[in-house]
């Protein structure tokens, strides 16, 4: 894929239908509509990615790490990567079944991210967090539990602080010794129907938070 593809949006003439989809630059065009088979015709101009502008982290900025235990989906390891890259983490520990950047698949969702990050693979979670306190970092689980308090009541970290953000299994959650090393546990308050978001969204809002 080029680093810089335009679009052209093409639109369904049938009256009752008007489908709208993008075009990439290079990709087959089609010439009837994959909802009603009426012709499509191109509207407006060609544009680019609306790209969002980058910003540089704070000299006061965390050194953040993260630590993956057992995740179950690839392509969940592989949305990880891409918000690590985005968000600045330093790096990904991968431990157990969590898939590695070497399965071909996780390239889907990380999107060319798997080769911004650093990561290393472990075999046992509990043992890579005991080094990562030996390193200086502070575990910061993410998850529920009676011990866990909110994300957003918790107290903001300390000048140049280390921490590595635990992120758990999509079913049995984190490790109960890991946890039980933790210097915090902190859950994401949930007001709808389920108890719980998406690992990768639950990451996303616990990395930005930090930053």
């Amino acid at each position: 894929m080029s680093k810089n593809p335009s679009f052209q949006i093409q639109e369904c003439t049938a009256e009752n239908c008007r489908f709208r989809f993008p075009i990439m630059e290079g990709e087959k065009v089609i010439s009837s509509c994959p909802k009603c088979a009426a012709p499509l015709k191109k509207v407006g101009l060609s544009y680019g990615r609306h790209r969002v502008k980058k910003e540089s982290l704070s000299p006061l900025s965390l050194e953040t790490e993260v630590l993956l235990d057992n995740i179950r989906s690839i392509y969940n390891v592989g949305s990880i990567f891409r918000t690590a890259a985005s968000v600045g983490v330093s790096k990904l520990h991968l431990c157990g079944m969590t898939a590695t950047p070497e399965n071909p698949r996780l390239a889907k969702t990380a999107i060319g991210a798997e080769k911004l990050v650093a990561w290393e693979y472990h075999n046992n979670a509990l043992h890579a967090a005991k080094s990562l306190q030996d390193d200086g970092f502070s575990l910061w689980a993410i998850e529920g539990g009676e011990e866990a308090t909110s994300l957003f009541d918790a107290k903001p970290p300390q000048y140049k602080q280390k921490i590595a953000l635990v992120i758990g299994n999509e079913l049995a959650g984190i490790d109960p010794e890991v946890m039980q090393i933790s210097e915090r546990i902190l859950y994401i308050p949930m007001q709808g129907g389920k108890e719980s978001l998406n690992l990768t969204v639950a990451f996303g809002i616990a990395a930005y938070f930090l930053r």
